[in-house]
């Protein structure tokens, strides 16, 4: 296929020096895409890792209040049969005019009440956040 007239003249007066600086602007466009693509598989495979890690950390929030819901549940039950036997006593010790039974009652009451079950669980979270992979904790 023949160059039509204008064509062929401007083709004519390119120089080798055009050519060159044609291939170098080339190339580098080529190598601004493979940067690109290198760049963007990089940011893609951080997402991913990003999104992992955001799973395991949902997860662990999940299981540690489900746990604390778990050690409400247990430590109010327990708390409120200790304190149901210590308000037995205490009546009973009433009934008997048993003034012994009565300090006992009244003891064991006070003692309940200053144990903060929250401040339990507060201790059992901060066991849990700094404990290694094979500790056990006593709950």
């Amino acid at each position: 296929m023949a160059f039509p007239n204008s064509l062929h003249n401007i083709a004519k007066k390119a120089s080798k020096q055009d050519a060159t600086n044609f291939v170098h602007a080339f190339l580098e466009v080529v190598k601004a895409r493979e940067r690109y693509l290198q760049h963007r598989e990089t940011e893609i495979t951080k997402r991913v890792h990003i999104r992992a890690n955001a799973e395991i950390e949902i997860s662990n929030i999940r299981e540690k209040a489900q746990l604390l819901r778990d050690y409400f549940v247990m430590t109010f039950a327990e708390r409120r049969e200790n304190f149901d036997r210590c308000f037995q006593l205490l009546d009973a010790g009433m009934s008997s005019q048993n003034n012994q039974q009565i300090d006992a009652a009244l003891a064991l009451i006070v003692k309940m009440i200053d144990e903060s079950p929250l401040k339990q669980a507060n201790e059992v979270m901060q066991q849990l956040k700094h404990r290694s992979a094979d500790q056990i904790i006593d709950i």
